[in-house]
This record gives structure tokens, sequence and C-alpha cells, in this order.
């Protein structure tokens, strides 16, 4: 029986989720990627933001059914991960590397729960290899967390000035703007799961200078961002 004298409470809406994977020439292993986020049945829609690849990436990704951005031209990581933000309405994105290996739905729940139960605006995924180093390093210093799977709420990124992702400066920038504003995150260890070294997929060569290059940016947004501060004030409050 129902009682008419006392008010209930509507359940609240369940949040919209969409997986986001930034991807070029990585035909060898973002489909098992994708597999795994489909098989997980955990989110609304998987966008493949493609850069120009010269592979089978993009018909990798089609044949899987997921939503697939393609570029003509090579695009920075933080710009492929606006773009796949731009392509979905859903409150909650979550990013991932397309050259994992090891991904389980235990990786993903440990990324998107705390985000779903609204405990925290951003949840960091870090990977489980070199006896757990990278994870140590980042819970004494937060803005070392630059791990590819990560689940945030759009308003975390949208509010970023495009000048602070570009590239790898996007992982810096996110973790800046919520220590910045007092936004609760998270960081998890993704015990098994592995990513591709550089000079395995590019040669050594190759590999060891776009390993470089990588560090040069971390290092120059650490003081791009702090001479900037005030633009990363917080303009949405968190709800």
């Amino acid at each position: 029986m129902v009682n008419l004298g006392k008010k209930t409470e509507s359940p609240e809406p369940r949040r919209r989720v969409a997986a986001i994977v930034p991807a070029r020439n990585e035909e060898k292993t973002i489909g098992e990627v994708l597999k795994t986020l489909l098989s997980s049945k955990k989110f609304d829609e998987i966008i493949v933001v493609d850069g120009a690849s010269s592979d089978k990436t993009v018909e990798v990704s089609e044949n899987l059914g997921v939503k697939v951005l393609s570029s003509l031209t090579r695009e920075g990581k933080g710009s492929a991960m606006k773009n796949g933000l731009r392509a979905t309405d859903a409150e909650i994105v979550v990013f991932f590397d397309a050259d994992i290996l090891g991904l389980t739905e235990s990786h993903i729940l440990q990324i998107i729960n705390p985000v779903i139960k609204r405990e925290v605006v951003m949840c960091t995924g870090e990977r489980g290899h070199y006896w757990g180093l990278p994870y140590i390093i980042s819970k004494i210093d937060p803005l070392s967390a630059i791990g590819g799977e990560r689940a945030i709420r759009r308003s975390i990124l949208e509010n970023i000035p495009e000048k602070f992702i570009q590239s790898f400066a996007v992982e810096t920038s996110l973790n800046y703007y919520c220590k910045v504003n007092n936004l609760p995150t998270a960081l998890v260890e993704l015990k098994g799961l592995k990513l591709v070294p550089k000079e395995k997929k590019w040669g050594l060569a190759k590999g060891l200078s776009d390993r470089i290059k990588e560090l040069l940016q971390l290092i120059i947004i650490r003081l791009v961002i702090f001479l900037n501060k005030n633009e990363f004030t917080q303009k949405n409050k968190f709800r």
C-alpha cells in the first residue's frame, strides 16, 4: 500500500558514461581494448578518435561497431581527447589509451565507480608495472599522475583552456585544475595492466626521441601552469 501522506523522493537519473580512445596506428592492440570495453557493458557509447592512422586502426574499430572520428591530420593527445568530448553528451567520460595490454572489467570498475558514485570528480589509473613505482610517485606528487586511463566529469576538461591541453600536457593540466580548485580526486593502481613501450612500437631511435619529447613537455607544462594559475580558477561548482 502506498502512503499518500508521505512524499517520496524520485531516484536520481542515471548518468550517461562514454569511453573515449585516442589512437594513431594502433591496429595491433586497439581491437582487444575495444572488445573489453564493449563486453563490460558499462558505457553508453564508445568513441575512437583517430589521428590520421596509416594502418588498419580505423578499420578494426569500425568492424567492432564503435563510433570513429577520423582526422586527416595528426592531432595531439589533448586535442583528440577534447574532440572526443565534443562528440558525446555524456556527463562522465572515461579515457583509455589504445596501446594498453591486459585491460579487464575489474580495471574499468576501479576507474569509473568513484566518479559514478559521486565520490570524486576524477579518478586516474596508474598501471601496475615497475613494481608499482608510478603509483607510489603519483601518491607523493599528484601532478605526476599521467595515466591514460582516467574517468572525469566532462566539465573538468571543458573548463581547461585549449592552450593547456596540447599533446601530453593535458594530464598534468587536469591534475592541476582539480588541485587548485580543491576538487576531490582518486588514484587507483591497475595491477596487470601494461603499455606497449614506444621503443617496441616505433623502433629504438624514434621511441627514445618521443619519450624525451614527452618528458620535456611534462616539465614545461608544470612551469606554464604555475605561471598561469588564475586561468585554472574553477568556473563550475562541484555537484
